[in-house]
């Protein structure tokens, strides 16, 4: 973090990185770029019809969606929409929608953001 105590990140100067596919571009942040164990914000952007594969993290999680919609298992998700997970709790597919869909994604700690497959995903994981 800046001497100031904060950090400025425009629009412009994301910087967006290609996910597990690439129908998905993310860009991570660090609450407190000094501390492992701190909050992880992750900015995701999927193309439309993606699909993500059933997983679990091992932190808890809010995912707030901004555009698009998503169907996550059986319930689907639009604009202003938010789900929290616990650590451990599997969930998916996730299905993006005809228009795509982007969402902010707020791990307690960054450590257990990693995504773990379940299921048929796991098993073509090994």
């Amino acid at each position: 973090m800046s001497a100031r105590g904060h950090r400025d990140i425009f629009a412009k100067d994301i910087e967006w990185k290609k996910g597990t596919s690439d129908g998905i571009d993310y860009a991570s942040y660090m609450m407190d770029e000094d501390d492992t164990e701190s909050p992880l914000i992750v900015l995701s952007k999927f193309q439309p019809g993606e699909v993500v594969e059933p997983h679990t993290h091992a932190a808890n999680y809010f995912e707030y969606v901004i555009e698009g919609e998503q169907t996550v298992g059986k319930t689907s998700f639009g604009p202003g929409d938010i789900r929290f997970a616990k650590g451990g709790t599997g969930y998916g597919p996730i299905k993006i929608g005809p228009e795509g869909c982007t969402v902010v994604i707020v791990f307690q700690e960054a450590t257990g953001a990693m995504t773990i497959p379940k299921g048929a995903a796991a098993e073509t994981a090994v």
